[in-house]
């Protein structure tokens, strides 16, 4: 019987913390060309976002590798929630873009917030008809 109520107990503990979704799903965003606009957006779904660095400022949520891509990130608005990231700018070279989204939720009076990181790639090709 109190293995029961253990399992009850944890499982009733899980179910108020806050778990983030991502839109798009799966790890892969539309593919970009050189000399071309890009412009993409994630959204982190789940409740307020917050992102610290380990001093307890504020940073942005995500990061873009390479940094020399063209390619850049903002929040799409001035929410608060800064639930919303935008992948703007003119790729300059072909190859592989990482984009990495990482941060927390903000708890709740009923809801334990929880961390994320989520990592995406961008292939960057070559204009057609470019050698």
């Amino acid at each position: 019987m109190l293995k029961m109520l253990i399992v009850l107990f944890l499982f009733g503990l899980s179910a108020c913390t806050l778990h983030a979704e991502f839109s798009p799903q799966g790890n892969k965003l539309h593919n970009a060309t050189v000399g071309i606009p890009y412009n993409e957006k994630i959204n982190i779904i789940g409740g307020a976002v917050t992102s610290l660095d380990s001093a307890g400022r504020k940073r942005f949520v995500g990061d873009i590798t390479p940094v020399d891509s063209g390619l850049y990130l903002q929040y799409c608005n001035n929410s608060p929630a800064n639930n919303c990231v935008q992948i703007k700018g003119v790729p300059v070279k072909p190859g592989l873009v990482k984009i990495r989204v990482h941060g927390g939720l903000y708890g709740t009076n009923f809801s334990v917030g929880s961390e994320f990181d989520k990592t995406y790639t961008i292939i960057i090709k070559k204009p057609d008809g470019s050698s």
